[in-house]
């Protein structure tokens, strides 16, 4: 069991190795992969960036990605598809699909990126495989989900919150965790074979209370203060924070302030059709009338 909770820091943006010869300002900060003191093994998870100018030729990867964009806009092109993504936007690269992407800004783009399965060491094998060059097309315009062509790349926007309620999701429905409002974004209905990427506001008063997941999660700070549990360790966390939890690492988000609470969620693998949280206060009656 393990967790991490990082603070984003500027100057630690960087070009991936091997990516030199293939890319132009095109740099990450890996919060979260085989190379961090976090004992992942399910997922990577990373913020990128792309300076105005900047690409990333097409390339094939052994492993899936999804990504929500933060600022900026940049062009992306899909198994030969292309699209210009803005904030909100959101997409999955499936495995062996082929993929480039280039700054469509003046002020460039960022995103957050979750990778699953962890990419291997490079000491173990090469899983990105880059193919050569795109000819991209002159015009390239927002995706269109009125087109039955585009697939894999969605929208968030705040409208698409429920009001807030209890929990409610693939693996649990209960009251673990209240004041709650979720949009997901991509799980096995979206395509994705192993992971899911959603949205979760917490209104002021919200929270989820103590618990454990058979599967990884990672969670992305955008707006809204939290007050966080982790292996019974408390932090304070702001926006520009990843939180990682492993299997089996007790833990509980609640809202801070008045603010609500926003992040961006990810889970790998993804969550079993049944038990798919462990909540402290469902087992209370079992703890106290079978004590150890």
């Amino acid at each position: 069991m393990a967790h991490a909770v990082i603070k984003l820091e500027e100057n630690n943006f960087s070009i991936p190795e091997g990516y030199s010869r293939h890319a132009k300002g095109y740099s990450r900060v890996p919060f979260i992969d085989h190379s961090t003191s976090a004992a992942a093994v399910h997922m990577a998870h990373q913020i990128v960036q792309l300076e105005p100018g900047g690409y990333l030729e097409q390339c094939v990867l052994a492993y899936e990605k999804s990504f929500y964009m933060l600022e900026g806009e940049m062009d992306m092109m899909m198994d030969g598809r292309s699209y210009r993504m803005g904030p909100g936007d959101y997409a999955l690269v499936l495995v062996g699909s082929a993929h480039a992407m280039r700054s469509s800004s003046g002020n460039g783009a960022r995103w957050m990126e979750m990778i699953a399965p962890q990419p291997l060491a490079k000491a173990v094998g090469q899983d990105t495989f880059f193919v050569g060059d795109f000819d991209w097309p002159e015009k390239i315009e927002r995706f269109d989900k009125g087109d039955a062509r585009t697939r894999f790349v969605g929208h968030f926007e705040d409208a698409q919150l429920p009001p807030p309620g209890n929990l409610q999701m693939d693996g649990y429905t209960g009251d673990g965790a209240r004041l709650i409002s979720q949009k997901m974004m991509v799980d096995r209905n979206f395509g994705s074979a192993h992971m899911t990427m959603f949205v979760v506001e917490f209104a002021e008063g919200g929270g989820g209370s103590h618990h454990t997941h058979p599967f990884e999660e990672s969670y992305y700070f955008v707006s809204g203060m939290a007050d966080c549990e982790f292996e019974g360790k408390k932090y304070i966390v702001e926006p520009g924070t990843l939180c990682w939890t492993g299997v089996g690492a007790k833990h509980a988000i609640y809202t801070r302030g008045s603010e609500p609470l926003r992040f961006i969620e990810t889970q790998t693998p993804q969550p079993p059709a049944r038990q798919a949280f462990r909540f402290d206060s469902e087992w209370r009656i079992m703890r106290e009338r079978y004590p150890d």
